[in-house]
């Protein structure tokens, strides 16, 4: 079959459209209806960009990126005094230093191209690759990455050197493979019996402290709840930040992507006390946030374990889903739990012409360097 690729680049999901682009996703964050509500909501101060590869009027692949104007590159300075004066050497020759397209949906652990049934994927990255360093050249951005590749991600981990990016160690990420009929074979099948019975004792102790969980279907009408519940989680975290993702991130939701959300609320005599959202493409299912309510929460209700964990795990068992993702943190927790590590990697390319072989070669050493010490 000959294929005649054409790589077009847009601003708005639309320009793909829904049907196109969720006929080949497959995780909530590369559906149509996350891209749409990060279009209208802004909770992130980004530019989207998605490259779609077309054969003839069908579209075959697409990789959603976004232009980040700082945060990122602001990370990469601080890696090394190295990167720091590459980046500002960038910016006295005209290239935007504080901008950094991203091969990635903003927010998410999962750096992919998606393609179709096609056999052609080398080829499709090529011309993705093409396409990217055309953004750059174009937009005069310094460097592009894909930050959270995983390493069962064969296409992009075995490729993306030879299109001129470096590779580094990123977080590591945790999934739950569902593999059990009801909840009671889940439990049976963690690895020791004192975490058995710790997981037991917190259903329990959530039940009698009088806190329900149930799914929330129409949750747009509870967005305002919904989005001060997670600023207390982010706050808390975050040296007292609130929350970029304010009501509109969840009414955004639930009017462009309410069949692919799944929201699970903790009450207690009928005031929320704490929620996990997640989305939902096919049979995977992402944990994205949670928030909770610390005035009324008790230290033995154990609504965290619950509505994040268990009640997420039973209703992924109950309707078919088959893998659970669980991003990064926390790591004790979601092991003992069942959850697996996931190891994910970096890769970010220099645009500039003279600096980037330079920037390259010195990512390069120093990466070998620092594997070389942590094996010694």
């Amino acid at each position: 079959m000959v294929i005649r690729l054409e790589v077009r680049v847009s601003k708005t999901i639309d320009k793909i459209g829904k049907e196109a682009i969720d006929s080949i996703a497959d995780d909530g964050f590369f559906t149509y209806g996350y891209f749409k509500t990060l279009e209208i909501s802004r909770p992130f101060n980004v530019v989207p960009v998605y490259l779609a590869a077309y054969d003839g009027d069908r579209m075959i692949a697409a990789a959603p990126c976004h232009i980040d104007p700082g945060t990122k590159v602001s990370a990469l300075k601080n890696n090394s005094p190295f990167s720091k004066r590459i980046v500002n050497i960038a910016g006295h020759f005209g290239f935007h230093p504080n901008r950094m397209l991203v091969c990635s949906p903003p927010s998410s652990y999962h750096s992919k191209i998606l393609i179709g049934d096609d056999i052609a994927k080398k080829v499709i990255l090529d011309k993705v690759c093409e396409g990217v360093d055309g953004i750059c050249r174009k937009e005069r951005i310094s460097f592009s990455s894909f930050p959270h590749v995983s390493e069962f991600e064969d296409l992009l981990m075995e490729n993306l050197q030879d299109f001129g990016y470096v590779k580094f160690p990123s977080v590591s990420t945790f999934s739950l493979d569902v593999k059990w009929s009801n909840f009671e074979d889940y439990l049976r099948s963690l690895e020791s019996h004192k975490i058995r019975t710790t997981v037991r004792r917190e259903i329990k102790k959530c039940r009698e402290s009088g806190v329900t969980i149930a799914e929330e279907n129409e949750f747009g009408s509870l967005a305002t709840a919904l989005a001060n519940l997670h600023s207390n989680l982010f706050s808390k975290y975050n040296k007292g930040l609130g929350s970029p993702r304010n009501a509109s991130f969840f009414k955004g939701l639930s009017e462009y992507a309410k069949e692919k959300t799944r929201v699970l609320v903790a009450s207690r005599n009928g005031k929320i006390v704490g929620f996990s959202l997640s989305l939902q493409q096919k049979d995977t299912l992402d944990v994205h946030l949670c928030g909770f309510d610390y005035d009324t929460q008790m230290s033995t209700d154990f609504s965290y374990f619950n509505v994040v964990y268990y009640a997420t795990i039973r209703m992924a068992i109950e309707e078919g889903i088959k893998r659970v993702h669980y991003s990064i943190s926390s790591d004790r927790i979601k092991q003992k739990r069942g959850c697996k590590l996931e190891k994910t990697y970096s890769f970010i390319k220099c645009h500039n012409r003279y600096l980037g072989p330079f920037y390259n070669l010195y990512m390069k050493i120093a990466h070998a360097q620092q594997r070389y010490a942590s094996a010694s």
